[in-house]
C-alpha cells in the first residue's frame, strides 16, 4: 500500500475483531465484554476501535475521563460507558448529561456527585470501586460497604454494579488470588467485574458477569507462554529520509555516543521522540527494512533517528521502515520493542503521537 504520510500508523479492523472473538472465546457463555478503550484506545483511535467492536457486539466500553465518553457518545455509541478514572466536580455536568457511569472510589465523592444530582435534577449512573490492594483507586472495605448503601438509598444514584482492579495478574499469581479473596466483598446480586486480560487467560476465577479486557483487545497477550493466538492491531511504519556513507571513526547523532567500528552505511529515518519512539532506545532496538534487522546507531532525536542498514541492499531514500509490524519474514511487536525500551507494551502503544495519521485497513 503505498502512502503519502513520512510516519504513519495502520489499524486493521480485521484483527481487532478476531481479538474480540478470542477473549469471548475464552469467558462463559453469557459473560459481557467491558471493552476498555481509555487513552485513545491503547493510541489505536477511540472511535473506530469503539465502533468496530460495538458493531461485532462489544456489550459496554471503559475509558478514562468524561471527555472521552462524551466523545464515544458524539459518535453514536449508546453502549453503557464507564468512566474507570475518578471523575472531577467539574466533569459532573458532562457525565450527566451523557449518562456515562461514574466510579465512586470514598464517600467524599459520593457527597459531591449527590450535591450534583440535587442541583442538577439529573440521576447518576454509578457503580463503587473497592481496592483490594491495587491502592490507587477504590474504597477499603469499611468504606465501600458504606458507599454501596450510600449509593444504593440516595433517590438520584442508581447503582448499576461494583468493582476492583487486579494489579498484577500477569505477573504474580499469589499476589492475585490474595485479591481474589477479597472480592467476595463484591454484591453478588449486582453486576461486578475484575478481570482483565490476564486473568481471563490465565483462567482465574471471574464474575461470570463482566469481565474487562484492555491490551488483548490490540493483540498482545499478557501471558507470554499462554496459546492463545492474538493479532496485532496496530503496524507502525515510517519512510528513510536520507542514505550516506560514514567512515570508521566518525560520531553519530547527538552526544557522539557512537562512534562507527567500520564504514558503515547509514539511513536519516522519518521517525523520533516526537512521534512516540522511546528515548530510551538510543544505541540499542532496532527497526525492520526489507525484511532485516537494523540497529539503531546513537541517540533518538526529536524527529528522527539513524540506522544502520549496511546489510540492506539498494537500500534508498523513501524506503518503508518497520517499527511495528512485519517485513519480510521478521517481526517487531510492541512486546519487543518495549523490551528494548525497558518499558511495557501498553507504553508503546499510549505514547504514540495523536499526530501520527492512523490509516484504517
Amino acid at each position: 500500500m503505498a502512502v503519502s504520510h513520512r510516519v504513519w500508523c495502520t489499524i486493521s479492523l480485521s484483527a481487532l475483531r478476531s481479538n474480540l472473538r478470542a477473549i469471548r472465546g475464552s469467558c462463559p457463555r453469557g459473560t459481557r465484554i467491558l471493552a476498555v478503550v481509555k487513552d485513545n484506545a491503547y493510541g489505536h483511535g477511540l472511535i473506530p476501535v469503539a465502533q468496530t467492536l460495538a458493531q461485532a457486539g462489544c456489550e459496554e466500553f471503559g475509558v478514562a475521563c468524561a471527555s472521552e465518553g462524551a466523545e464515544l457518545r458524539g459518535a453514536g455509541i449508546r453502549h453503557p460507558i464507564l468512566l474507570l478514572g475518578s471523575t472531577l466536580k467539574t466533569e459532573f455536568p458532562a457525565a450527566l448529561q451523557h449518562r456515562l457511569t461514574m466510579t465512586l472510589s470514598s464517600m467524599a465523592e459520593a457527597r459531591e456527585l449527590a450535591r450534583a444530582t440535587e442541583q442538577t435534577r439529573k440521576t447518576a449512573l454509578v457503580q463503587v470501586k473497592l481496592d483490594t490492594g491495587m491502592n490507587r483507586l477504590g474504597a477499603r472495605l469499611p468504606e465501600f460497604q458504606r458507599l454501596v448503601s450510600f449509593v444504593a438509598h440516595h433517590p438520584r444514584m442508581d447503582l448499576l454494579g461494583t468493582f476492583t482492579h487486579l494489579a498484577c495478574a500477569d505477573s504474580d499469581l499469589a499476589f492475585t488470588r490474595r485479591q481474589l479473596q477479597k472480592t467476595s466483598a463484591l454484591p453478588k446480586l449486582l453486576p461486578h467485574h475484575w478481570a482483565n486480560t490476564a486473568a481471563v487467560f490465565h483462567r482465574l476465577p471471574f464474575s461470570k458477569t463482566h469481565v474487562r479486557p484492555g491490551l488483548g483487545l490490540y493483540g498482545i497477550n499478557p501471558l507470554p507462554h499462554s496459546k492463545i493466538k492474538l493479532r496485532p492491531v496496530l503496524s507502525w511504519k515510517s519512510k528513510v529520509l536520507l542514505v550516506r556513507s560514514v567512515t570508521q571513526g566518525e560520531s553519530i547523532s547527538y552526544g557522539a555516543t557512537y562512534r562507527a567500528r567500520r564504514t558503515m552505511k547509514v539511513a536519516t529515518v522519518a521517525t523520533g521522540y516526537a512521534h512516540g519512539l522511546p528515548r530510551s532506545l538510543s544505541n540499542r532496538g532496532h527497526a525492520l527494512i526489507q525484511g532485516h534487522c537494523c540497529p539503531i546507531l546513537g541517540r533518538v532525536t526529536m524527529d528522527m533517528t539513524l540506522l544502520d542498514v549496511s546489510q540492506v541492499p539498494r537500500c534508498q531514500r523513501g524506503e518503508e521502515v518497520v517499527w511495528l509490524g512485519r517485513s519480510g519474514k521478521l517481526e517487531q511487536t510492541a512486546v519487543d520493542l518495549a523490551r528494548d525500551a525497558g518499558t511495557i507494551p501498553w507504553e508503546i502503544f499510549t505514547r504514540l503521537s495523536l499526530n501520527l495519521p492512523r490509516i484504517i485497513s
